[in-house]
């Protein structure tokens, strides 16, 4: 299933930039005046969805995302409304705005759903995890030692995610709390830790900066869909982490969960320090 949802993201992300330039090139070369506004339309409505992600993705401090994607919403929405009162014979370019306007609810509702096996459940010990050229890690062992109430454990999808990137920004100004409250903060990838930018971890300030741990193989099918990374990136990583965040007690135990319905909605940390009470019950 994952390659199939792989498969169909590869295809309609690919279809959406190919529909924009053929757009593009027919309002320059191949439109007349009654259709140049159509064209111009279904360009905006077939690369918003793209362009909506990229900028997402280089700017994970300025833009975040949520189930709907309103900004790419918006412009997909903005590009069939010019397109239907531009191109009054109903010609190509409706038909190809509302192709568009499938793909994006198919992507937006479904190809970036997360399918999710039965998962350890609250006051249950939470499992152990192996981290590449490190071996075992427990959380009871991580606790003790640094003399902690307890830990969050967060897994992020893959540094080539715009979501798992603002989730890092996000991190930063949790930090000071989550010391001060004498919490541990641990993150878990599937990628080594230096495929991550490092003014991601750093933050703004340069200070306290975060760290990913590496997934050790066999990964953990409670954690890890294999072959869910992005078609074009399998060269270099095929499985992606499932992103989820745990709050855990110093001994060990599952206190709160988030699983994320969508890989496009990781836990926010306001939702993350909203739920530091529980580790003072």
């Amino acid at each position: 299933m994952n390659k199939f949802k792989a498969f169909l993201t590869f295809v309609g992300f690919f279809w959406l930039l190919v529909c924009g330039f053929w757009a593009l090139f027919s309002m320059l070369w191949g439109a007349d005046s009654r259709t140049t506004a159509a064209w111009i339309g279904l360009l905006i409505n077939a690369w918003a969805l793209p362009v909506w992600m990229l900028l997402r993705y280089l700017l994970p401090g300025k833009i975040s995302g949520d189930l709907r994607e309103p900004g790419a919403f918006a412009g997909v929405l903005l590009g069939l409304a010019l397109v239907l009162l531009a191109d009054s014979s109903r010609g190509l370019p409706v038909h190809l705005a509302i192709y568009n306007l499938f793909v994006f609810l198919l992507y937006l509702y479904h190809l970036s759903s997360v399918a999710w096996p039965t998962m350890p459940a609250r006051e249950t010990l939470f499992p152990d995890i192996e981290e590449m050229n490190m071996g075992g890690w427990r959380v009871a062992e991580y606790c003790r030692d640094r003399d902690i109430k307890g830990a969050i454990v967060l897994f992020l999808r893959g540094s080539y995610c715009a979501d798992s990137r603002n989730q890092l920004h996000q991190l930063h100004a949790l930090q000071e709390e989550l010391q001060r409250k004498k919490v541990g903060l641990v993150l878990w990838s599937v990628q080594p830790t230096d495929r991550w930018p490092h003014r991601l971890l750093a933050g703004e300030q340069y200070m306290n900066t975060l760290q990913v741990r590496q997934l050790a193989p066999p990964l953990p099918e409670l954690f890890v869909a294999t072959n869910a990374a992005p078609i074009l990136l399998w060269p270099w990583v095929k499985d992606a982490a499932r992103p989820s965040a745990w709050l855990v007690n110093a001994e060990g135990y599952i206190l709160w969960r988030e699983l994320a319905a969508n890989y496009r909605t990781p836990v926010t940390a306001a939702n993350l320090r909203g739920q530091l009470f529980r580790l003072q019950e």
